[in-house]
């Protein structure tokens, strides 16, 4: 059976945390041409992450497994508004498991509280943007009823990007 997955509000020290991992993580989405600016991008992110958070609607939750004191994961969830229609939109801003708690039902539990908190706000749109290469997420995301709408593409006018990890 199953651990049980308690979602609850961020507090204060969680906030670090979450912070953190979410600034750590940002390497991981940097294309081929972005990664020597790695550190640069982070204090950047940085700082965008802090005034995101004190915007109105910005709320954080957590995700705690069977009882136990340790975050598992947290999802990041705010407002948005469409680039076009100026819509305000509930926006899943980062949802992260920790790599021990992965496999484990965190990430869709956090998912869905995010799209519960979003119907309960009464957004009538929910959105969030995913790597490309990110299947496990991506795979989610489509099972509980995201779809693609808009695809960023990048070209690298420097040549042919290398797909290997050396």
């Amino acid at each position: 059976m199953p651990a049980e997955i308690i979602i609850r509000e961020a507090r204060g020290d969680e906030i670090a945390l979450v912070k953190r991992l979410s600034v750590d993580e940002l390497p991981d989405e940097l294309n081929e041409l972005e990664r020597p600016q790695a550190e640069e991008a982070k204090k950047a992110f940085a700082r965008t992450m802090e005034a995101l958070l004190r915007k109105e609607g910005s709320e954080v939750y957590v995700a705690l497994v069977g009882g136990g004191p340790e975050v598992a994961g947290y999802v990041w969830f705010g407002v948005s508004d469409r680039p076009f229609s100026q819509m305000k939109v509930g926006w899943i801003y980062d949802i992260q498991v920790v790599p021990a708690e992965r496999g484990k039902g965190v990430g869709e539990a956090l998912l869905k509280h995010a799209l519960d908190v979003s119907r309960r706000k009464g957004f009538r749109l929910a959105g969030l943007m995913v790597r490309a290469n990110n299947r496990v997420a991506y795979s989610l995301y489509e099972k509980l009823g995201f779809y693609p709408e808009y695809v960023v593409m990048s070209r690298n006018e420097q040549g042919p990007v290398s797909t290997s990890n050396s």
